[in-house]
């Protein structure tokens, strides 16, 4: 049996490309649903984080507004009819995020992530970051699948020590977005992939995913983290088959 193509792309897999010359390869109303993490344009850099050198700038993370522009106009292009995209920012950029978002898609709402522990982030400043914003949209009208929520969800970030990104967001948040606003079976995109939370949060709820990722270090970590996800799942099924 062969593999599932998207374009001429395999399903399930994150490949080390720019995201705009990944994306001009896969077909229009392809996607399901766009869960993505994007440059926040802010130079990000815990002070505190400095010294040890664990993580590298994030990529294109200065003076990239186009880069933006162009990758939110790819979305919405990738994205079939009646489907739902959330995106994260910090409030350093919302306005410009809001703008170029609302070019394409209906905002219904900026989710507020509580972190209930704040960050580092810039050591000088008088008040601790602990939040982000997602922007929340359709492209047409998108069927939530899950109970009504509140629009700021109390969520643990990922604790530093167990950090595989500098940016890297929860399972579990990114699981509530995909569950809300996804179908089993469906396919889960994200351009700027990281070390592939998003991509593995897909794998975990059973659904497809394609993710791209400018780092060849942060890949290795995805598709390493993505073959634990098979082992365990793997495991599991064994685990039911043995039982009955």
């Amino acid at each position: 049996m062969g593999k599932e193509l998207i374009g001429s792309l395999e399903l399930n897999r994150i490949y080390q490309m720019d995201c705009l010359e990944g994306m001009e390869l896969l077909p229009d109303e392809s996607i399901d649903l766009v869960v993505t993490d994007p440059p926040y344009l802010m130079n990000y850099r815990s002070n505190r984080r400095v010294k040890n050198e664990k993580f590298k700038h994030i990529a294109n993370d200065v003076d990239s507004h186009d880069l933006i522009k162009k990758y939110l106009a790819e979305c919405y292009r990738i994205l079939k009819n009646d489907t739902a995209i959330y995106v994260f920012c910090s409030w350093h950029n919302v306005d410009f995020f809001k703008k170029e978002f609302e070019r394409h898609f209906k905002l219904k709402n900026i989710i507020v992530w509580n972190k209930n522990n704040h960050g580092s982030g810039d050591l000088k400043g008088v008040y601790a970051p602990k939040h982000e914003f997602v922007l929340y949209g359709h492209k047409g009208r998108s069927i939530f699948r899950e109970k009504r929520m509140p629009d700021v969800i109390d969520c643990d970030k990922v604790p530093s020590l167990k950090l595989t990104h500098p940016t890297e967001k929860p399972i579990e948040l990114l699981s509530k977005f995909i569950k809300n606003s996804s179908d089993e079976g469906g396919t889960v995109f994200d351009g700027f992939a990281g070390t592939g939370s998003t991509l593995v949060a897909s794998a975990k709820l059973n659904r497809n995913f394609i993710g791209f990722e400018i780092e060849p270090e942060y890949v290795r970590t995805a598709n390493q983290r993505l073959e634990n996800v098979y082992d365990e799942l793997t495991e599991r099924t064994d685990a039911v088959e043995a039982v009955r």
